[in-house]
């Protein structure tokens, strides 16, 4: 429905062009970027909104080892995100300069995004995990752990567990503490028909900031590994 009085709608359609001729309702979404492995860092790197005019200017990043509160504002008209190593639009139709694809999905207004190895059928150099970052979605002293193996990964703080299937992704919110407000984990994962331990260490609270853990398949070493990401307090 028109937000215009009913007295203007015959004007308005005499002198506004078609739809597909006009800029389409715009939301906007405000992203950091993530890069996995030192490898997949860059500081030339450009956002591109591929359902906007052909004359839309993308949008310089970087994207960073490394997680704080520096964010870029980006204006879409649809879902997508594309991000490629050059500014001009047509480095969208060149999958060599092709960094990755992002979706976002109705209602986020604030991501974090994750850029992962490319898959070995991919079309863009890498894959890229949207993780909603908001207050809701990633509260503050919380843990939010994906498991990207093909194994069930189960990780113990103190004397808790939380088991994680192939692809599951769980927030841990409240974690049990020691003294030191510390708590002890361990990891392990199911192989050969046996939980077979990956890994312990000491997990902090986080207190008001966050933490991305992610789960991943080392195939040179030959197990799962666990990956931390520090993160702020969400805005």
């Amino acid at each position: 429905m028109s937000v215009y009085p009913l007295i203007f709608v015959a004007v308005l359609t005499a002198v506004l062009p078609p739809l597909h001729a006009r800029e389409l309702p715009a939301t906007r979404a405000e992203i950091r970027l993530l890069a996995f492995q030192p490898d997949l860092a860059t500081d030339e790197a450009y956002v591109h909104d591929p359902d906007a005019p052909a004359e839309t200017v993308a949008i310089k990043v970087s994207i960073k080892t490394y997680l704080n509160h520096e964010f870029a504002t980006v204006k879409l008209t649809g879902k997508r995100i594309v991000i490629s190593t050059k500014p001009e639009r047509a480095s969208l139709t060149r999958s060599k300069e092709v960094l990755g694809v992002a979706v976002l999905v109705d209602g986020v207004r604030s991501a974090i995004l994750l850029f992962l190895p490319a898959s070995p059928n991919g079309k863009s150099r890498c894959q890229i995990m949207v993780i909603d970052d908001s207050k809701r979605a990633f509260p503050a002293g919380s843990f939010r752990v994906s498991n990207l193996s093909p194994q069930p990964v189960r990780i113990v703080l103190e004397e808790k567990p939380y088991d994680f299937k192939p692809g599951e992704v769980q927030l841990i919110t409240d974690p049990p503490t020691r003294a030191g407000n510390q708590s002890g984990m361990k990891a392990f994962a199911f192989h050969d028909e046996i939980w077979q331990r990956i890994g312990s260490g000491i997990w902090p609270a986080p207190g008001t900031n966050r933490v991305v853990q992610v789960l991943f398949s080392n195939t040179v070493k030959g197990q799962v590994q666990l990956r931390a990401f520090d993160d702020v307090p969400p805005r």
